[in-house]
């Protein structure tokens, strides 16, 4: 470069001496109004120019050198405070992380104080404030985020589950129907929002958004899960109507239930109860008919037993019974019913016929026993009646058969359309043969 630097150099000299030897001449240069310089020759005018021109394109590359310099240091300068600001909110990630917020919360400040549009710091500080149960500054938190991306789906999640933990219910929703306002089809945002309304028991609007959760792309699997629990809400939709009074609405959905699946024990049972508040009792026979024939489940009819013995016509029941075992002879659990509804009857020979004719080998039920001593009792024969009482394990001498669950074994004494331990409709049997109790020992062992 120094080399190319002296040739240029000589080349202009060498041509400056050729013009000084062609132009001897010289000029007079006005400057100013009266004020000329006389007899400047013309090699030196040539000179001042090429000077003037070198030195003024030397001052501006110092000049555009310099800027160069300043924007430079400008650009380190910032890449130093950005990279330890990155480095601090790295940090405050993994103490946030390990659940060590007190720590956390003091590195993402350190990044705010730098940046307090950090739209990452300000959703983990409101994380932090929610864990803190500071509800009023994790809103505030995510509100400074929701400024900076007013449609983040994120943030959106987070004010709704710090409006829906201090159960600010219609906030809540509000949050969650704005992220569907930009995602539609946000199935996991629509659960939630059918979560809150179930928590209030808000089954129509429930209806609504299980319908819209259908409508989404789901799996197979998933869609039929989802359809199961659109059962489900109109089920609780025909029950929260039958307690509100109206109950030919809730005579309507119930049989939609019932027409989408005729296996849907508790749907027969609410709507008997519908047509029985409208005291229209031979609808309610007809449909617990209807469903025992259906479904053969035993829960229908111990409801028929109760509803005709309610009616007075006990007789009624006991043919029913009676066809029932001359169909699925098999089925002992049908001997001991009837059995059982003869000594509810106070029809205590009717009932040790029935007993005897059941095989306590293949039946040895505890609530059979408890029959047999209640039966002993009544007839005076204590002995005996202490010996099936002995054989039954227990000293409660009710004759009270458990409902279990199908799905999840919880054991109740009370009838639910719905289990309250794993939230499945449909699924509570009469745990005739103890299933459930037996399931539970084998899971807990």
């Amino acid at each position: 470069m120094a080399k190319f630097t002296v040739f240029l150099l000589v080349i202009f000299l060498a041509v400056l001496s050729l013009l000084s030897f062609f132009n001897k001449e010289t000029v007079n240069i006005t400057v100013w109004n009266g004020v000329t310089f006389e007899h400047i020759p013309v090699i030196a005018v040539i000179f001042i120019s090429a000077a003037a021109g070198i030195i003024s394109m030397f001052l501006i590359a110092v000049l555009r050198d310099a800027r160069r310099h300043i924007d430079n240091w400008h650009i380190q300068r910032k890449r130093k405070k950005e990279a330890k600001v990155l480095d601090s909110f790295s940090k405050g990630m993994e103490a946030f992380f390990a659940a060590r917020y007190e720590e956390a919360a003091e590195l993402f400040t350190g990044v705010l104080e730098h940046d307090h549009t950090s739209f990452y710091t300000l959703l983990r500080m409101g994380d932090i404030s929610f864990y803190d149960k500071d509800f009023v500054k994790a809103e505030e938190y995510y509100e400074k985020a929701r400024e900076v991306k007013p449609k983040s789906i994120e943030v959106m999640l987070s004010l709704a589950r710090t409006a829906e933990t201090q159960h600010h219910w219609p906030e809540a929703i509000g949050y969650l129907d704005t992220i569907l306002d930009i995602d539609s089809d946000n199935v996991m945002v629509l659960c939630k929002k059918r979560d809150i309304y179930e928590r209030n028991r808000e089954w129509e609007e429930i209806l609504d958004t299980q319908q819209k959760i259908l409508k989404c792309k789901l799996t197979p699997q998933r869609e039929k899960e989802e359809n199961r629990k659109l059962l489900g809400y109109k089920y609780e939709l025909g029950r929260y109507y039958i307690e509100s009074g109206t109950t030919d609405k809730a005579v309507k959905i119930l049989k939609s239930v019932i027409k989408s699946d005729n296996n849907f024990i508790a749907a027969y049972i609410s709507l008997a109860d519908a047509y029985l508040k409208d005291g229209e009792s031979k609808e309610a026979q007809d449909v617990l008919m209807q469903g025992y024939e259906e479904t053969l489940s035993l829960v229908l009819l111990v409801r028929l037993e109760d509803h005709f013995i309610d009616e007075g016509e006990p007789g009624t029941i006991i043919d029913i019974y009676q066809k029932a075992i001359q169909k699925n002879q098999k089925d002992l659990r049908l001997q001991f019913f009837l059995a059982k509804l003869y000594y509810r009857l106070e029809m205590i020979d009717y009932a040790m016929e029935t007993i005897d004719t059941i095989d306590v080998t293949a039946f040895d039920y505890p609530d059979l026993h408890k029959l047999l001593g209640n039966i002993y009792e009544r007839r005076s024969e204590y002995r005996k009646a202490a010996n099936e009482f002995k054989k039954s394990l227990s000293v409660d001498k009710q004759l009270l058969i458990p409902y279990c669950c199908s799905d999840c074994n919880y054991i109740s004494h009370d009838w639910s359309g719905r289990c309250p331990e794993c939230r499945n409709w449909n699924t509570f049997i009469l745990d005739v043969n103890e299933i459930c109790k037996i399931r539970k020992r084998q899971s807990s062992s």
